[in-house]
């Protein structure tokens, strides 16, 4: 089962990473071999940044694909060198929401 998280509010990160935890731990359960992507747009990508007390490299060694918007980067002046080590960077969050859910991703926003 493949499953796309979206946050885009920072009160909400507790719960978003509390989200995919428990998601994460059902796909071992089960030995379902899905993806699960975080994509982060919005005011959320200020937590993207090396040195937050967010660990997204955490989540990104645990196999899950941490994706930040480009635009929502560019609004808040973030670079690509900012960024924790891991997160990949789309153009546009709303794009790859819209592409994941057409190719039959699951969409969860905490």
């Amino acid at each position: 089962m493949n499953v796309i998280f979206h946050i885009d509010e920072t009160n909400r990160w507790q719960t978003a990473l509390a989200n995919i935890k428990n998601f994460s731990e059902w796909q071992k359960q089960h030995a379902d071999k899905g993806t699960i992507e975080l994509l982060i747009n919005g005011e959320a990508v200020e937590q993207a940044v090396t040195g937050d007390a967010i660990n997204l490299e955490q989540l990104v060694n645990n196999g899950i694909d941490v994706a930040v918007c480009q635009n929502a980067m560019r609004q808040r002046q973030i670079t690509h060198t900012d960024l924790q080590q891991g997160v990949r960077i789309v153009p546009a969050g709303v794009v790859e929401l819209a592409m994941k859910q057409t190719e039959g991703f699951s969409y969860i926003k905490p």
